[in-house]
């Protein structure tokens, strides 16, 4: 029983062993970082008994096998590849890695004068994988897929988290006699070049089969996940491209500037890199057969930009557009021959000084070259030169003059040591007029008023940009605009305010000739009398800018109303009760009668009828809208007995002396009580003629008005003259005439 007992618990431990090295590997493999690509080939190998297609399936893996790879991670034992006819999984078959054809990818030296840095480590893993397949008019798609890449890629965002799909295309419809194998690169990957130096890798591949072969930058697939690094079976297409960071793509996976590219015909992938760091991109080869393409193979690879030791001696770059004459100065790693080339056809542009100056007799853009020699190294150096002399594109804008609602100005800008190289831009805004002009420069520009405008000029010749820009800031345009700032009602004296008093010069006009004109900004103006006004306010006064705004002013007195009105019986023969309410002066807007009892009208001029004959007091109340104010007087209705006739007195002296007795020659009316009477209804005269004559029988005067009277002026002369009256009224029963003299006195 003991030993027994010794026995299981040998065999748990070895158990809880097995258990123990899965979970430590397990972390690794969850976070393995190290691939830095790979690519998926195969080999038609015939068909066999059962009548299948059957392929050799090259799987190749790249690893990072320096410091980089910080977990230590190496290649998988297993490596899986699914079949898919579109998204349909048909099969998926794994091979086991071979260990002893795991091949060391040795860097080479781009240059005989550059050195690469150590601890550069590429290696090549390698899994053969047989597949047999059904022939088929529809083509297959073979995927393998792992996560994950470096975390230290530069052009991916979160390289980490991504990881790869190598895809591969067998066409359909193949035969004994029309078989396919993919192409085959020629050369292993060349995964390290040097920073802000050219070079070229050579991705050329053969095609066994002959099919023409042509290259392409290619975009890369995402495949894998952290969660799920090695996927069994590999998902299939449609497949979904990488994350790139901001500045990179498929088409440029180095960035523009590198100017990466890949010879169609040749695979010769070229650049010159100007950022170090770690770059995944993708290179296919497209396969073609009688002009149509039939497959491809996607080599995803990772390519390592790193600083390397030059022995190339050092050159500041020349600045473009600075002059005519080009100084080269050396600043490191002097060579001992020079053989210097300065790009101008046709002519001895040559020097062996290690720090020539050449001077251009044209601008222009200049390819130089340099041979140098530094014991058993040798090499060029490529420069681009740009021989223009610097301009002026400072300019300012001048002589503004206000025209049409906006401004005028002139463009004051130095043009003189300016080339015919040079094409230049003008934007002056959107509503501007000219907005914007090409190769010109303008006379002048309208601006309008009242919008943000920047000017600018961009200019450049060859690579050489200089641009200028002015933020215009314009006058404001001239603007009348004024108050009354003085009570309503408040007396002659009227003060005013100017809104915009930054556009003088003013000039005021209060109008009706009520005074000179005024050129102070906030006048007071004292009017000789009451009444309406138009004031008139010129701004910019004397300028083709001038503004001008007219108002309506009206000038009351504090009490702005004249209590002048009327209440007077109408005549009626037989009857009575009947009365003239009647306002006749100024300043109401709204008149009020209120007789308790009795009536109320808001009629300025109303006739009503009060019940018997008598006294009626009561009160009228006047409102002026433009004051503000409203004011009540007590009034008092007198009803006179009814009226059954008319008695006529003319005066015969009148005295003209304007003392407010006599002045007036005109009928005194009265009833049968001998009571005058005050006012008559004119409309109750079926006549009323007056005329005056002079002595040589000439007529001075006439009226038909009942009730007006002959006011002699001073051009009437005291002496005798002749009056002609005639009158009948409706209580009348016979027409009343008088003729007779009347004496005027002074």
């Amino acid at each position: 029983m003991k030993k027994c007992l010794n026995l299981s618990w040998l065999a748990n431990a070895r158990l809880w062993a097995v258990l123990i090295g899965l979970l430590l590997a397990f972390p690794k493999l969850s976070e393995a970082t190290h691939l830095v690509g790979g690519e998926l080939t195969y080999v038609y190998q015939g068909t066999n008994a059962s009548g299948q297609n059957e392929f050799e399936v090259h799987c190749y893996i790249y690893r990072d096998c320096s410091s980089n790879n910080t977990n230590g991670t190496g290649f998988d034992g297993t490596a899986a590849v699914a079949v898919y006819q579109g998204s349909t999984l048909i099969t998926t078959v794994s091979g086991n890695l071979d260990f002893s054809s795991v091949t060391d990818i040795i860097p080479q030296n781009p240059n005989n004068c550059a050195f690469l840095p150590e601890d550069l480590c590429i290696e090549r893993g390698e899994y053969v994988i047989n597949i047999a397949l059904e022939p088929s008019q529809i083509p297959y798609t073979l995927v393998h897929q792992r996560c994950c890449r470096s975390p230290s890629i530069t052009n991916l965002v979160i390289p980490e988290d991504q990881g790869f799909s190598l895809t591969t295309t067998i066409p359909g419809n193949l035969t004994l006699v029309n078989p396919n194998s993919t192409p085959i690169f020629n050369e292993l990957p060349q995964a390290f070049v040097c920073n802000n130096y050219p070079f070229q890798l050579d991705n050329s591949a053969t095609d066994m089969d002959g099919d023409s072969l042509s290259y392409t930058l290619c975009p890369i697939f995402l495949g894998g996940t952290p969660l799920t690094p090695i996927p069994n079976p590999p998902t299939g297409p449609p497949f979904t491209q990488v994350g790139w960071s901001p500045g990179f793509s498929s088409p440029n996976p180095l960035g523009a500037v590198a100017g990466l590219t890949i010879n169609p015909i040749t695979g010769l992938l070229s650049g010159t890199p100007n950022l170090a760091g770690k770059f995944a991109l993708g290179v296919c080869v497209i396969e073609w057969r009688n002009g149509q393409q039939i497959g491809s193979i996607l080599r995803d690879f990772t390519l390592d930009v790193v600083t390397c030791n030059i022995q190339s001696p050092g050159y500041e770059t020349p600045e473009p557009c600075t002059g005519m004459t080009i100084d080269f100065d050396q600043v490191s790693n002097p060579s001992e021959a020079y053989t210097w080339d300065f790009g101008v056809a046709g002519s001895d542009d040559v020097s062996t000084l290690a720090e020539p100056s050449f001077t251009y007799d044209e601008p222009g853009i200049y390819s130089v070259s340099l041979y140098f020699e530094t014991g058993t190294c040798a090499d060029s150096l490529f420069f681009e030169v740009t021989a223009h002399a610097t301009w002026d594109a400072e300019f300012e804008i001048v002589d503004l003059v206000c025209d049409d609602g906006g401004w005028t100005g002139n463009i004051e800008l130095d043009t003189s040591e300016w080339t015919n190289y040079i094409n230049w831009n003008w934007s002056f805004g959107e509503n501007s007029m000219p907005p914007n002009l090409t190769n010109e420069h303008p006379s002048s520009v309208w601006f309008p008023q009242d919008e943000e405008i920047t000017v600018t000029l961009n200019s450049s010749a060859f690579n050489c940009i200089n641009n200028a820009q002015q933020a215009l800031e314009l006058p404001s345009l001239p603007l009348a605009n004024f108050e009354v700032i003085s009570d309503p009602c408040s007396g002659l004296e009227v003060a005013f305010e100017n809104l915009s008093p930054q556009s003088g010069p003013f000039s005021w006009d209060f109008g009706g000739g009520a005074g000179l004109p005024n050129d102070e900004t906030d006048p007071v103006f004292v009017y000789p009398a009451f009444g309406t006004y138009l004031v008139t306010l010129t701004a910019g006064a004397g300028s083709e800018c001038a503004d001008i705004q007219t108002q309506e002013v009206i000038v009351l007195p504090n009490n702005p109303f004249d209590s002048t009105w009327v209440i007077q019986p109408l005549a009626a023969c037989e009857e009575t009760g009947f009365m003239l309410l009647q306002y006749n002066g100024n300043g109401a807007d709204a008149v009020t009668w209120d007789f308790p009892g009795v009536f109320s009208s808001d009629s300025s001029s109303v006739e009503m009828y009060f019940p018997s004959v008598g006294d009626y007091q009561g009160t009228i109340t006047l409102y002026n809208a433009y004051c503000d104010v409203e004011q009540t007087w007590d009034v008092e209705a007198t009803v006179p007995p009814a009226l059954q006739g008319i008695d006529y007195l003319v005066p015969n002296v009148i005295s003209a002396n304007n003392d407010a007795k006599n002045d007036v020659l005109t009928a005194q009316l009265t009833g049968p009580d001998g009571n005058p009477i005050s006012a008559l209804d004119p409309g109750q005269f079926y006549r009323y003629e007056l005329s005056v004559f002079n002595r040589w029988g000439n007529q001075i005067f006439s009226t038909q008005q009942a009730g007006r009277g002959w006011r002699p002026d001073e051009s009437v002369a005291e002496g005798t003259y002749y009056v002609l009256f005639k009158s009948h009224h409706v209580c009348d029963d016979e027409p009343f005439e008088y003729s007779g003299e009347v004496t005027v006195v002074r």
